[in-house]
């Protein structure tokens, strides 16, 4: 019997007759396998490995049914554990699954009646321990040792069971030997991923890690999670791919139910020691679409495909016909195949019928050649092998090619990293005329003409306009007061009143010099001054006051145009001298103090145009005291990308600086109300403000017509 079922409707019409021979024997085949399923115990459903600390594997088997202890033995040479199962049933489509972990390479499966036999094939021979838990039985390799016997077969670990006997009758391990769950806890790492920790009693338990439709279900085989540990925990405001963690009990398995984001991300589990850790990463949409092509290449329509000792060219006809394309097969492509496939891509099942039989394809257009893999390399070395003949005895020619827009010796030079040129030709440029010389075969002048016609255009330009605004700010106030008590025989009366203290000073015996001297200390303060003379005393008073307010704004435009890609300085600005002593001697050196705008373009696809700037302004500032002069320095280093003609900030500095100075005499400069008449209080405000703009812009005229 033999079945085919495609996505859409093929004609097998052409096999129906090469199989009606091998009908009778395919029935009769198929009822002594209806027999052997009907008085099976138990059946293999799915093989399935995970790597344990210590170099050790765990190989788990799924039945439908609770499995009996297999008996066991293993092998020196070859290295190789042999399982028999008796009354099991192999219902896997694959008859070898590879592992190649730990010191396990293969596991193979054959079928006789009543029994199957699992072959482990070790890279040198370990210990090994096997156990049953529930429909499943756990197969533990240990790390690789030396047996010290060697020749026939040598029993190492045995675990024997009467047929059809079940599960129960087996002695139940001790509650306290069982792994535990001790704690579930959650981190986030400094990349931003979310980390899920599950620690346990031991390193024994069996992983099985699966997508559950948008949950990342852990499953641990044999572990016990206690009660008040069965929760969810909430970790969304960690700003990570996960959201919640559910732990729940399954009878004698635990379950950790991740529940992440909506948004991508790519996870890893790995065991150390005692501790699992399942890391969640966030990535991008793009990343994303990369692993999912890198996991599933494929993309063909998928069909159905159900073979048994089939012709290998019957079944890449039937590819072709799903696949639309015209086939080749060659002579040497012989023999049969049997394969199950269920909703596969065309593509993978060529790729794998190929595989299979040694084989190898090729496509030129819609025709598909397919032969054997030496064959193929056979006749691509002959064909090189050719084109190398007919390269080396084509004419040559010469021609002169003009280049437009960009230098011929750039041209020459990168013809000539590009290998273009073959050791029988040559090139030569000459600037002055901007002319190519090129001596080659027509093969070889025509690659040279159309990598010239990619090379020899117009280089678009752009115009970057930086603006840096500075504006400084600055109020202060001074409020001061002067005054002067004598006592003397003045012999006069007398009230004046002047602009300063010295104004209002009467002559005469009366002292006129000051007691409180807390006047205004800035230069030509606004003040009064009030003097009262009697004929024994003189008072004299001034108030001095005065507020500034000041503003300052500068604006600085450097401009500059070039070509995209080439870097582009314009800078302006002074010298600064300035003296150094060496060895004793004085000299004089200079200092920049300029104005730069450094900028290297890139034009992106939708006219953003990418740049790395490097932008400057220096100014001069105060003068120290031994004479020299201090410089400001501002600069900024970036690389930004701006849409054409749009203006970005791409920086400030801002600064502010209040001083409140008050100058008083000790202890009467603290009294309520008359201590004014002992203070000096000074107030400033400064402000300062640095803005940088950048607007780039294409300069369309220069671009040609496309």
């Amino acid at each position: 019997m033999m079945v085919i079922t495609v996505n859409k409707y093929i004609q097998a019409g052409r096999l129906a007759y090469s199989m009606v021979a091998k009908f009778a024997s395919l029935v009769i085949s198929l009822c002594l396998l209806s027999w052997t399923v009907s008085a099976a115990d138990a059946t293999l459903n799915e093989a399935s490995f995970v790597a344990l600390p210590d170099n050790k594997l765990e190989i788990r088997f799924d039945f439908d049914a609770p499995p009996s202890i297999p008996k066991s033995y293993m092998t020196d040479s070859p290295a190789r554990l042999v399982l028999d199962m008796w009354g099991v049933e192999n219902a896997q489509d694959v008859r070898q699954l590879s592992v190649e972990s730990g010191n396990v390479e293969t596991l193979n499966f054959a079928q006789v009646a009543g029994r199957l036999r699992v072959v482990v094939n070790l890279y040198e021979a370990s210990s090994f321990d096997t156990r049953a838990d529930g429909n499943s039985l756990f197969l533990t390799v240990g790390d690789r040792r030396a047996v010290k016997q060697s020749g026939a077969k040598q029993p190492v670990a045995t675990a024997t069971a009467a047929k059809n006997e079940p599960v129960a009758t087996q002695k139940p391990a001790q509650v306290s030997d069982k792994t535990r769950v001790q704690g579930v806890d959650f981190e986030r790492t400094a990349e931003g991923a979310g980390r899920v920790v599950v620690s346990l009693s031991d390193d024994r338990a069996g992983v099985d890690v699966i997508e559950e439709g948008n949950n990342i279900v852990v499953n641990l085989l044999g572990v016990d999670l206690s009660a008040s540990m069965q929760n969810r925990i909430d970790v969304q405001d960690f700003a990570t791919p996960v959201m919640f963690i559910d732990s729940m009990a399954s009878g004698e398995n635990s379950s950790i139910l991740i529940k992440p984001t909506a948004e991508p991300y790519d996870y890893m589990v790995y065991q150390t020691n005692n501790q699992l850790f399942v890391d969640l990463k966030p990535i991008t949409r793009a990343e994303q679409e990369a692993i999912e092509e890198e996991r599933f290449p494929y993309q063909g329509e998928r069909i159905d495909l159900d073979f048994q000792n089939v012709e290998v060219r019957s079944v890449l006809q039937i590819l072709a016909e799903v696949a639309e394309m015209n086939l080749v097969v060659s002579e040497n492509v012989n023999g049969n195949i049997t394969l199950r496939l269920k909703n596969v891509p065309w593509d993978q099942a060529l790729d794998l019928i190929l595989n299979t039989h040694k084989l190898d394809k090729r496509e030129m257009g819609n025709v598909m050649l397919i032969g054997t893999a030496d064959e193929i390399a056979e006749r691509e070395r002959v064909e090189l092998e050719s084109s190398k003949q007919v390269e080396e005895l084509a004419p040559l020619r010469t021609e002169f090619i003009q280049v437009d827009f960009r230098k011929s010796s750039d041209m020459m030079a990168r013809l000539n990293e590009a290998k273009l040129v073959s050791e029988r030709g040559f090139i030569l440029a000459d600037d002055e005329t901007n002319v190519l010389m090129v001596r080659e075969t027509a093969k070889r002048m025509e690659e040279i003409r159309s990598t010239l016609r990619r090379f020899d255009t117009e280089v678009a330009q752009v115009l970057i306009e930086a603006r840096l605004v500075t504006a400084n700010t600055d109020v202060s106030k001074d409020l001061g007061i002067k005054w002067g008590l004598g006592y003397g025989d003045a012999g006069t009366n007398s009230i004046s009143i002047g602009s300063t203290i010295s104004d209002v000073s009467s002559p005469g015996s009366v002292p006129s010099g000051l007691m409180v001297d807390l006047g205004a200390a800035v230069t030509s303060p606004a003040s009064v001054a009030v003097g009262i003379a009697s004929s024994s005393t003189l008072l004299q008073l001034e108030l001095s006051a005065l507020e500034t307010d000041g503003r300052v704004e500068v604006i600085s435009q450097p401009k500059i145009v070039t070509t995209n890609g080439k870097a582009a300085m314009i800078q302006s600005g002074q010298e600064i001298p300035y003296q150094t002593v060496e060895d004793g001697e004085v000299s004089v050196a200079f200092k920049d103090v300029v104005l730069s705008l450094d900028v290297t373009p890139r034009i992106n696809p939708g006219d953003r145009i990418a740049m790395d700037l490097i932008i400057k302004k220096d100014s001069v500032g105060d003068l120290l005291p031994n004479g020299e002069i201090s410089i400001i320095n501002n600069e900024l280093e970036t690389s930004v990308v701006v849409p054409d003609g749009q203006t970005i900030v791409l920086g400030g500095v801002f600064e502010n600086e209040t001083r409140d100075v008050v100058n008083k005499t000790p202890l009467l400069g603290d009294l309520p109300v008359l201590g004014h008449l002992f203070r000096n209080s000074q107030t400033k405000n400064s402000k300062s403000e640095l803005l940088i703009f950048i607007t780039p812009k294409l300069v369309r005229e220069s671009l040609s017509s496309q």
